[in-house]
């Protein structure tokens, strides 16, 4: 909800509202909320980048949330099987806007060397995806990179992807299935 939608008499854009919406993309850039999904060796990574060696901290992002509700940051590493992946998109639409996501890993952007018939072949299919990280398993120093590119987007200085989910994506019926079980 917008400064608009709470104060009508500050609709338009005014220099108070233009400053007040600047304060608020300002705090929401430096104090990113991540909750991690992870279910390999890209998580080992992830607990690497939290440690004093990386300072995680000095982004922001130092406080780990295992609550989707408190979370905007979802970083989804390692392999996703059809069985998880309900899990996951409900983890998605539980999170609050605005909400971002990092693929982390070769695993959970492309199935990785997993190309069997459970594995997800990329998370994209079923959430959006803002930010990839490549590798595997990708270095501490590239999950760094993608929370600078995820504050990049949310400055504005980064162009956000629109996600288009197709109709019925090839793995949706199998994604049923695997809900009735």
């Amino acid at each position: 909800m917008g400064l608009e939608q709470m104060i009508p008499s500050l609709a338009g854009d005014g220099f108070f509202t233009t400053q007040v919406n600047r304060v608020i993309g300002w705090a929401r850039k430096n104090s990113l909320w991540p909750y991690p999904f992870g279910t390999a060796c890209c998580a080992i990574e992830m607990m690497a980048t939290l440690n004093s060696r990386y300072d995680l901290s000095r982004f922001g992002a130092e406080v780990i949330r295992f609550s989707p509700r408190q979370s905007d940051l979802l970083i989804v590493s390692g392999r996703i099987t059809l069985k998880m992946m309900p899990v996951l998109t409900e983890i998605y639409q539980q999170m609050g806007e605005p909400k971002w996501v990092i693929s982390m890993g070769a695993c959970a952007s492309t199935g990785g060397v997993f190309n069997t018939y459970p594995q997800i072949q990329g998370v994209d299919q079923f959430i959006p995806v803002d930010v990839y990280i490549p590798g595997c398993p990708p270095r501490p120093e590239s999950l760094i990179d993608a929370l600078i590119k995820i504050q990049q987007i949310i400055d504005g200085q980064a162009e956000r992807h629109e996600f288009t989910r197709p109709d019925r994506p090839a793995e949706a019926g199998v994604v049923e299935q695997a809900r009735k079980n």
